[in-house]
């Protein structure tokens, strides 16, 4: 099973530029364009947050046209910048909703069962996974008890050692995650945005793959008294292959920039 992994558009509709700087209508158009040339098509993509940067209708509605262009299936989660009743009036077909609201999602038709968890906290940069979440993915990993899964969500939960991002990360919740993961015991990995970097690390026993910005980067610098900053680093998503037996094996993959 092949898994295309978007993060981080950050969308602007009206050729707008984010920070002045990047266009990130323009840039995620090179992203459908990358995925469209693919010469491995993914069975599945997941789209781990911050779709849009203004979490608008007309964002979300341009974001769901280029991702249905490509004629596969498609689930998403919010991020910090994503909004939950704008993603519904567009995306219905990528998004679960709980009976509390919450956008996570359960997709079962793949041989790797794909559970996706909401960390939103809506006006806030931080996530957190707060009880209500919690309780649905308890129930969730029960229901796949005994089936391999295949967890992503928009907030790390992990340190990364980006101090000033981190400090944005899953600020609640972390710790009952990996409990529930690890009582799951066949969770191949977590997959996160947010960082605008490839990044790895664990949840307790559980990989955590971190997927660059599918428009621009943040820059590697592990100084805790430096603030983010922007680099000059390509667009990219990643593609994880998944096999019975093998587990999961990721790599990043470069959007060829603006000619």
């Amino acid at each position: 099973m092949l898994i295309a992994q978007i993060s981080d558009s950050h969308f602007l509709a009206g050729g707008k530029r984010l920070a002045g700087r990047f266009d990130t209508g323009a840039a995620f158009a090179r992203l459908i364009d990358s995925l469209e040339r693919q010469t491995s098509r993914p069975d599945l993509i997941l789209f781990s947050g911050d779709l849009g940067e203004d979490a608008t209708v007309e964002e979300y509605a341009a974001v769901g046209a280029g991702l249905r262009r490509l004629g596969i299936p498609v689930l998403a989660v919010p991020g910090n910048h994503d909004a939950r009743t704008p993603m519904r009036a567009e995306l219905p077909d990528m998004l679960g909703v709980t009976d509390t609201g919450h956008l996570c999602l359960l997709e079962e038709r793949f041989p790797l069962a794909v559970i996706g968890l909401d960390t939103l906290v809506e006006g806030k940069p931080h996530g957190e996974l707060c009880p209500a979440r919690l309780a649905w993915l308890k129930a969730t990993l029960e229901r796949v008890a005994g089936r391999p899964v295949l967890i992503f969500m928009h907030h790390p939960p992990m340190t990364t050692g980006l101090r000033h991002m981190d400090s944005m990360g899953l600020l609640e919740g972390r710790e009952a995650l990996a409990d529930l993961v690890a009582d799951h015991g066949a969770v191949e990995a977590i997959l996160c945005g947010h960082m605008h970097r490839t990044i790895q690390g664990r949840c307790g026993s559980v990989p955590v793959r971190v997927a660059p910005s599918a428009s621009h980067q943040i820059a590697f610098d592990l100084r805790p008294e430096e603030p983010y900053r922007f680099s000059t680093e390509p667009a990219q998503y990643m593609m994880h292959l998944w096999q019975e037996g093998a587990g999961l094996v990721s790599h990043a993959v470069a959007v060829a920039p603006a000619e």
